[in-house]
């Protein structure tokens, strides 16, 4: 989402058109988004993301139509009980920021680093002027106000720490790994067949690795070296390679490992890890079968399943 907002605005703002960030910059109760949701608006209405749509999102996008060189802080009651309110139900209130875009330099700042994969954060001032890129590992991980050179300030993480390691490259993680672009979540595809893993096949994923199984361990290192914001999941073409992979997974830090299969898949595997030491607070660490209990079927309908799962764990961490 982050990056197709940017390069919209690029475009814009080398348009010569009036364009601003529309960004929810505290929310108290109920509210349609939290924190750190942000949209862009023009003139004539939204161009990329959502503040969770609905009469906020709407009286926003008036606001950004009529004064689009306005910066300022705007407070919203969403009860329909309260004096000025708009007329939701909700219950919350919300603070929502206006920020007009006129420099690309911050912009394509933040551009390059989502691509070379560099945490950073994108402050905006809540007075409403210009925004900047902050490279700290102090900044938060999850959208927020800060007070930075004098100035509070939204500081939205453009990219996720964490990473979802697919291993297997066949249908359900073809369907998964579409998801998880949409999601933004980072991520990278290991299979030891070429023809299903490479990159016109996951044209999204960080790096697609043609390796054997058995040989994780002395291909992922550096960069590649899983650590505790990571995720696993494991859905190999059968019972030795999803061995291979979980034995893997459970010697690194990851604080999610899923496992696709069937009942009898995973009693066997857990038998195997336990004939071969692994302990029982180990073997807990697998999440198996993997995804939320919703009934799926097809390779879509699993990768649905499980890409919620994986938000519930990215909320969770």
């Amino acid at each position: 989402m982050f990056e197709q907002l940017l390069i919209t605005a690029l475009q814009e703002i080398e348009a010569d058109r009036p364009v601003l960030l529309v960004s929810v910059a505290r929310a108290t109760g109920s509210t349609p988004r939290k924190e750190g949701a942000i949209l862009l608006a023009g003139t004539q209405g939204l161009l990329c993301g959502t503040i969770g749509g609905g009469l906020l999102e709407h009286r926003c996008l008036e606001l950004a139509a009529a004064q689009p060189a306005c910066g300022h802080l705007e407070h919203f009651e969403l009860d329909n009980r309260k004096a000025g309110s708009l007329g939701m139900v909700c219950g919350g209130s919300t603070e929502v920021l206006f920020t007009p875009l006129h420099d690309t330099a911050p912009l394509r700042e933040a551009l390059t680093a989502l691509h070379d994969r560099t945490p950073v954060c994108l402050c905006l001032p809540l007075d409403g002027s210009a925004p900047h890129i902050a490279q700290d590992g102090a900044l938060p991980v999850r959208p927020s106000v800060l007070s930075l050179h004098g100035k509070d300030a939204l500081c939205v993480p453009l990219a996720d720490a964490g990473r979802v390691f697919v291993i297997g490259g066949g249908h359900v993680s073809h369907e998964l790994c579409t998801l998880l672009h949409r999601l933004d979540f980072r991520h990278v595809v290991i299979d030891d067949r070429a023809d299903f893993c490479c990159p016109a096949r996951f044209p999204h994923a960080e790096h697609t690795l043609t390796v054997p199984l058995t040989e994780l361990a002395a291909s992922l290192v550096g960069a590649l070296c899983p650590t505790e914001a990571d995720a696993f999941c494991i859905m190999t073409r059968g019972h030795q390679g999803d061995a291979d992979a979980v034995r893997y997974a459970l010697s690194t830090p990851a604080s999610y490992i899923g496992l696709m299969g069937s009942r009898r898949k995973r009693e066997t595997l857990f038998h195997t890890l336990t004939q071969e030491g692994f302990s029982s607070e180990a073997q807990q660490r697998i999440v198996t079968p993997i995804g939320l209990e919703i009934g799926a079927q097809t390779p879509a309908e699993i990768a649905v399943s499980i890409a919620a799962q994986l938000i519930a764990w990215r909320t969770a961490r």
